[in-house]
Parts: C-alpha cells; structure tokens; sequence
C-alpha cells in the first residue's frame, strides 16, 4: 500500500516519463544524423523507464483510478 506522498510522486513519476517519451520520439526525427541517433538512445531508456513505472501503478492500482 502506498501512502499518499509516495502516490503523488508516482503519478508525478509516470507522467514526467511519458512527456519524454513523446519528447524524445520528436527528437530522434531531427534532421541531425548525431542527434537523432543520441535520441533514439536515450528513447529506449526512457519507454523501458515509462513501463516500469505503468507496471507499478498496476500493482498498486492506481493507473485505473486516475485513468
């Protein structure tokens, strides 16, 4: 059970994570071979990121009272 600060900063958590998921997938589009290549990278890490934290909001339940 999760007391209500560490709810908070999980919410918080999930969404941060997925804003950059959809800023990093914007990124890996530049036009600038390097960049795109160093977004594409650091994409990977942030959906693995993403998942993990949408894995604990299942297991809490709290994905489904927010969603």
């Amino acid at each position: 059970m999760l007391n209500n600060q560490d709810q908070e900063n999980l919410v918080k958590s999930s969404q941060t994570a997925n804003l950059l998921v959809q800023d990093l997938q914007a990124l890996s589009r530049s036009e600038n071979p390097l960049l795109s290549e160093i977004a594409l990278e650091a994409l990977q890490q942030a959906v693995l990121l993403e998942k993990r934290l949408s894995r604990i909001e299942m297991i809490t339940g709290k994905k489904e009272e927010r969603a």
